[in-house]
């Protein structure tokens, strides 16, 4: 993961294989899938749930299938992602549920209407299908009082996702945040959105919930954006990111009753919001605030804030190893462009098994 180039080059080629049918599921799973993914089902996830749980770490499932295309696989996972819904209300272990929209929803409906371009009635019915089943799922998180994390995806699916959440969390987060929303701060317009969110809910009279993360997609949004000819909806430089990132959560932490996830593998940021949070008087296991990072990503730093009385969770991908591929080629990649603290870790290992050997000699 540490080399970029390669990350690429068998990225490539795991796509290549699977299309073609070649057999390279099991090196797939013995490799990539195995750092980042808890297993291929939920039943095989649970060792990877008590392992974390034995270090103070909970589990944020996710089933990790996206970009779905056929009526009867976004059905099968309603039902997968009900059940394992189910399984986050009745374990403490898992302190929340995540979900992605074009699990449940065609990427092209979603597109379209963020165009306001849905006029075929086919294509009408097929997205209120998609949103009645996202509805569906976020009914459910609130008859199980189950907080539900709806995830960001790419800025022109966006709109709406966000407006899907919005109509949720008016009508489920009456006493609680059971609908979060994610804000990805690479966008320049979030921290003007967070705003609009929050005057809405003190006028609605509803509890804001929002996962803060800095973002996913950033190289493939400028990639669009130059082609397609529009404005680039990515902040000019990293330091716009990481401006807008610590004013979302201090925002936030000062709010009387929002719920907070703060999503990131950078370890200033984490200093930085526990810093407020004792500033702002905010215990550590405040069921308002969470940290969370990948599995298999910064696992130090989830560590370090478990070991200090945080509630800390690790992303918890799932399924099977063909459907779970584009999101695990993204976090590869994503991985590998993560230099500085990806540097940080690998340094880290290179000390442990320095002194493992030392400690065998």
């Amino acid at each position: 993961m540490n080399q970029a180039k390669m990350v690429q080059m068998l990225g490539f080629l795991a796509e290549w294989a699977l299309k073609f049918r070649l057999p390279v599921r099991g090196i797939i799973r013995a490799t990539v899938f195995q750092e980042f993914c808890g297993g291929e089902s939920l039943q095989k996830s649970l060792p990877k749930i008590a392992e974390l749980q034995r270090s103070g770490v909970g589990s944020i499932l996710d089933y990790s299938v996206e970009g779905l295309n056929s009526e009867e696989l976004m059905d099968e996972t309603l039902v997968e992602l009900q059940d394992a819904l189910t399984f986050t209300a009745n374990h403490p272990e898992t302190p929340l549920f995540v979900f992605k929209v074009t699990g449940l929803v065609h990427s092209d409906l979603l597109e379209a209407s963020a165009k306001n371009a849905l006029f075929d009635p086919k294509q009408i019915e097929a997205f209120h299908r998609g949103k009645g089943r996202v509805m569906n799922l976020l009914r459910r998180a609130s008859d199980l009082q189950c907080p539900i994390m709806i995830d960001a995806e790419e800025s022109w699916l966006q709109d709406p996702i966000d407006q899907i959440a919005m109509e949720a969390t008016v009508e489920f987060n009456r006493s609680k945040a059971i609908v979060i929303q994610t804000l990805q701060m690479y966008r320049h317009d979030r921290l003007e959105y967070l705003d609009q969110c929050l005057k809405h809910a003190q006028e609605e009279g509803y509890v804001p919930g929002f996962k803060v993360v800095r973002g996913a997609y950033m190289e493939k949004e400028r990639k669009r954006a130059g082609l397609l000819g529009y404005l680039d909806p990515i902040q000019p430089d990293k330091e716009a990111t990481d401006r807008d990132t610590h004013r979302a959560i201090e925002i936030l932490l000062q709010h009387p009753n929002a719920f907070l996830c703060l999503g990131t593998h950078n370890r200033s940021t984490c200093v930085w919001a526990t810093v407020l949070m004792e500033r702002f008087s905010l215990a550590k296991i405040s069921d308002r605030i969470l940290f969370a990072q990948l599995l298999g990503m910064s696992d130090s730093l989830s560590a370090e804030l478990a070991d200090a009385g945080y509630r800390v969770a690790k992303y918890l991908p799932y399924g099977p190893v063909d459907k779970v591929l584009p999101y695990l080629l993204r976090r590869a990649r994503e991985n590998s462009s993560a230099a500085g603290e990806l540097s940080r870790e690998y340094a880290l290992l290179l000390a442990e098994q320095r002194q493992r050997r030392q400690e065998a000699a």
